[in-house]
């Protein structure tokens, strides 16, 4: 058959489909069933099943309907609640009533809510658990303080000062009469005619310090309480801090060549003792909250001891940052966030700051923490971790002679979670294995 002898018929007559014809130009007419069963198309209700009546609501015919909307009949018996069986997911809250307050920025200054930390000697103060708001941290009760010597003025004699704060001074020392001979020592001494409260918070220091005794922790050797001003002796190190001595040492061909050499494996042994000290601190519930290079003292042998004077020596003034005037002065590139942010210090606390301490040993202390920003961009770098705004904290580089195990070792201490952060004890092993077969080899 060809094509032109094909024609389609649009004058449909009425069938038992129900199609009627088309009228008025239009494609189709309308549709009239008598019968819905004879159509193509049949609604699914007839042919589900009933509901069970208790299933069915109850009726009324008593209800003003509108076009738009039924307006319900609040004579009803309400719907029954929620079986014991089922809860929903999520409480039922009543929705607010207004609209949330607009989104508030502050500046990271405003954010700050760190309390001092500072002694009246200008030093840091050793706080125990309770003290820094810390509940759990270790077994802060009150220990059996051991007996210190005391020391008459005349066996000491002053060398130079090393720092001050607003109550007291802190000066080297060499101290006579002590077990063992003359010895070098950090004399933290109030100035005459102190308050009776600064005096009780300079006893309450002579405390905390009588109970540390570590290898690597200095040693509170004597105390002067009988006669104005009263005074601290502490062990102070041939070597001076840890910053003055990285930055006199070069490690492998680089460097100055004059500058004696210090190994990797030495690198590693020096901070394989600062966490010891602190493992040693973690374990009396007891949290520094300056611990950086500056604070821990360099001996014979290597031998490296933590303290707690840098805060008072003008040397390092600006490593120290005061929130404002009059408000507390903080070292706040070494800082957690949450101790910035929130005056929260803890052991975990310890170990961020820690993780920056390990980075000042593997880059010799050639540069300081984030030294690209100012003090004012570190305050909004660790306010990511609280603000939540998606944009991630900006972390310490890897150093050039730190490894990539090493330096996820310092990553770890700077998790934003403090409950994530390694304990002392777990980086102190770490730490033993990555020094095992080392024999010291530093003869400066």
């Amino acid at each position: 058959m060809k094509m032109k002898d094909f024609h389609i018929n649009v004058n449909l007559t009425a069938g038992a489909a129900g199609l009627s014809r088309a009228r008025g130009g239009e494609l189709y007419g309308r549709v009239a069933l008598q019968d819905p069963a004879a159509g193509p198309y049949q609604e699914p209700h007839p042919l589900m099943p009933a509901p069970p009546d208790s299933l069915k609501g109850p009726t009324t015919t008593d209800t003003d309907d509108s076009v738009d909307y039924a307006v319900p009949d609040l004579s009803l018996t309400s719907p029954t609640p929620f079986p014991e069986a089922w809860r929903p997911p999520l409480p039922l809250t009543r929705p607010p009533s207004t609209l949330p307050p607009p989104a508030q920025h502050y500046a990271a200054t405003q954010l700050c809510h760190a309390s001092s930390i500072q002694g009246v000697t200008g030093c840091v103060i050793y706080a125990t658990a309770d003290e820094a708001g810390v509940s759990g941290a270790g077994p802060s009760g009150a220990l059996p303080e051991p007996a210190v010597p005391e020391v008459a003025p005349h066996q000491v004699r002053v060398l130079e000062a090393l720092g001050e704060g607003k109550f007291g001074t802190v000066t080297l020392c060499e101290v006579e009469g002590l077990e063992g001979g003359p010895r070098l020592a950090a004399m933290k001494s109030l100035r005459m005619g102190a308050a009776e409260g600064t005096k009780k918070d300079f006893r309450q220091e002579a405390r905390v310090l009588a109970r540390l005794h570590d290898p690597n922790i200095v040693r509170l050797v004597g105390v002067v309480t009988r006669a104005e001003p009263l005074a601290l002796l502490l062990e102070y190190m041939v070597h001076g801090d840890l910053y003055q001595f990285l930055r006199r040492h070069r490690c492998g061909p680089e460097g100055a060549e004059e500058l004696p050499e210090l190994s990797y494996g030495a690198l590693v042994y020096a901070a394989l003792q600062v966490a010891s000290g602190m493992t040693h601190l973690e374990t009396l519930g007891v949290v520094h909250r300056d611990l950086a290079a500056r604070n821990c003292l360099v001996g014979e042998a290597l031998t490296i001891k933590i303290s707690d004077f840098g805060m008072s020596r003008p040397l390092y003034s600006s490593d120290y940052y005061r929130l404002g005037e009059g408000r507390a002065l903080l070292p706040i590139r070494w800082m957690a966030w949450e101790s910035i942010l929130h005056g929260r210090f803890s052991t975990k606390s310890d170990v961020w700051a820690f993780g920056v301490t390990l980075w000042e040993v593997f880059t010799l202390a050639r540069r300081q923490p984030h030294a690209d920003l100012s003090d004012d961009q570190v305050l909004e770098n660790v306010s990511r971790c609280y603000l939540g705004d998606g944009v991630p904290m900006m972390t310490l580089p890897q150093p050039p002679l730190c490894p990539r195990e090493m330096y996820d070792m310092m990553s770890a201490c700077w998790r934003p979670a403090a409950r994530q952060r390694p304990p002392f004890w777990e980086v102190l092993l770490f730490l033993r294995r990555k020094n095992l077969g080392y024999s010291l080899d530093y003869t400066g």
